[in-house]
């Protein structure tokens, strides 16, 4: 009987010590796979809507009645473009064509100018040209800024806009037209929109990658 006790002892204990290793490889690979989990998993997007503002009265758009003729950018001619009478603060450039006015780049869209009012853009200082008319457009424009907090880049495309509950805008598409863009972790996107009305916007909510975040407008 004593033999007997003895081998079932002997039995006993190399079960357990199988066991045990069994189990720490078991618990080896159990963390090893997490940690792989954990490697290539996506993080997560983390931005912050800084500051978000309404510019009333902004001159969101232009129409060239007349191109003129004469105009030109050599030494002492001006391209400077304001509205009549030198009033508020948008500023813009002459795009020119063959002597005639093709656009303009605008350096300034202005704010508080009366929606009750026509406003023309004139070139300001001496110029050659002649017969230039072009009629200014008002409107709403919203300025916002939005920090990349997180660890991953964030494209524009990617991102979405959404205007008191109405369509979402790209972050790609502002108002100067389609340039998307990535913002790196730390960086400061600074955008901004034509509202599409000349009432101001209570309201945002920016999503990127599934994260919404909302924010008022001043």
């Amino acid at each position: 009987m004593g033999s007997v006790a003895v081998g079932a002892m002997v039995v006993g204990t190399s079960m357990l010590v199988v066991f045990a290793l069994a189990m720490a490889t078991l618990e080896a690979q159990v963390d090893e796979s997490i940690a792989q989990i954990e490697a290539t998993a996506e993080p997560v997007s983390i931005f912050t809507i800084e500051d978000a503002t309404n510019v009333e009265g902004a001159v969101v758009s232009y129409t060239i009645n007349n191109p003129g003729t004469g105009y030109s950018s050599t030494s002492g001619n001006s391209t400077l473009v304001e509205v009549n009478d030198s009033s508020g603060t948008f500023s813009a450039n002459l795009v020119i064509s063959s002597g005639t006015v093709t656009g303009l780049t605008v350096l300034n869209h202005g704010s508080s100018y009366l929606y009750a009012s026509t406003y023309y853009l004139e070139v300001a200082g001496s110029h050659n040209g002649t017969n230039l008319n072009i009629t200014a457009t008002l409107g709403n424009l919203v300025y916002l800024n939005v920090t990349n907090d997180g660890s991953k880049d964030v494209k524009t495309d990617l991102a979405w806009l959404f205007t008191d509950g109405g369509a979402p805008i790209n972050l790609s598409l502002g108002h100067d037209g389609y340039s998307p863009k990535t913002v790196f972790p730390g960086e400061t996107l600074q955008f901004y929109y034509d509202s599409g009305a000349q009432a101001t916007v209570g309201r945002i909510a920016i999503s990127i990658d599934g994260v919404t975040k909302s924010s008022s407008v001043a």
